[in-house]
């Protein structure tokens, strides 16, 4: 197998897996509509902006929900990236616009997305209400989107600059929480986990990223 067809094969491995862990979120949540699934992780660095992107594409892709992500991890915001997109909103016009004139939108068949804003380090545009700026995005989205996926910061640490994921998980259905195999300790997934479900978030699971296949591949 030459290098193409492995990374063919990874790829095609990557989108099963993907459409597995969303008909497991489906299920979960007994196919309500509209719903909103948070992802989170114990600490940064595990690629729950990766998951979280890849969940909306492959959610869009197969044309049954119409789908919008949200990056809510204002502190590191990188989703997007992952769309090819540049941030282009600040703060201010993100708290006072609607979400539709926010999201960017490329076709029925992909996700909308609403960015980080550009001065993400900046939040006195929010009055210090970060926790219902984050609630009205949502709720929102929930109003105009069948299935909502919203990235979010890590558990880990916490920082004054952040949407803190344990608040956030109390606007949305369920929670999906990204593991990176062999790395992120134990007790801190369990801390994590643990607080998590003290604030009365529902936890559907736990997602393992570059867990390593018996065949060498690697499936996220």
């Amino acid at each position: 197998m030459n290098d193409l067809e492995a990374k063919q094969r990874q790829a095609l491995v990557q989108i099963a897996e993907i459409k597995r862990v969303l008909c497991a979120i489906e299920h979960a949540l007994e196919n309500r509509s509209p719903t909103a699934v948070l992802i989170t992780s114990a600490s940064h660095g595990e690629g729950k902006t990766l998951f979280a992107s890849s969940l909306a594409a492959t959610a869009a892709g197969m044309g049954r929900h119409r789908v919008a992500v949200l990056d809510l991890n204002w502190y590191r915001p990188s989703m997007h990236r992952f769309f090819g997109l540049e941030l282009m909103h600040p703060v201010r016009a993100i708290v006072n616009s609607n979400l539709t004139d926010l999201v960017f939108s490329s076709g029925s068949n992909a996700p909308d997305v609403l960015c980080a804003p550009i001065d993400y380090n900046d939040h006195s545009g929010m009055d210090g209400d970060i926790f219902n700026v984050g609630l009205s995005l949502i709720e929102q989205a929930k109003n105009a989107y069948d299935l909502v996926i919203v990235d979010s910061a890590a558990i880990f640490p916490t920082n004054r600059m952040m949407m803190d994921p344990v608040m956030l998980s109390g606007m949305v259905d369920g929670v999906a929480m990204v593991v990176l195999t062999g790395v992120t300790p134990r007790q801190k997934i369990k801390k994590a986990h643990t607080i998590m479900e003290i604030a009365g978030a529902n936890v559907l699971g736990v997602v393992t990223n570059q867990w390593k296949m018996k065949d060498g591949q690697s499936s996220g």
